[in-house]
């Protein structure tokens, strides 16, 4: 899958996992209004090494849920990296 360079992107890191799942949604929301079809980033980090990575985890969960809905997310992809999904927004 190709994915074009980002054209926004949100940073996650200290936010508690309710208030990065918040952000993330509404940073969608907003860019897909936007940006329809182009392609975000969102930064949740990889976790505390032995202590998971609960941020990315939710973020999943959110891109797969907005992903069934269809509108908002389009596709997504965690980064090689493991600490940043790439997103292509709905449009």
């Amino acid at each position: 899958m190709f994915w074009p360079p980002p054209s926004h992107t949100i940073d996650l890191h200290g936010m508690t996992v309710l208030e990065a799942a918040s952000a993330a949604e509404k940073f969608l929301r907003a860019q897909r209004k936007a940006r329809a079809g182009q392609v975000v980033r969102l930064v949740t980090g990889r976790g505390r090494s032995g202590g998971g990575a609960p941020i990315r985890t939710r973020v999943r969960t959110l891109l797969r849920n907005l992903g069934e809905q269809g509108d908002v997310v389009r596709e997504f992809e965690l980064e090689t990296s493991e600490g940043s999904f790439l997103v292509r927004l709905g449009g």
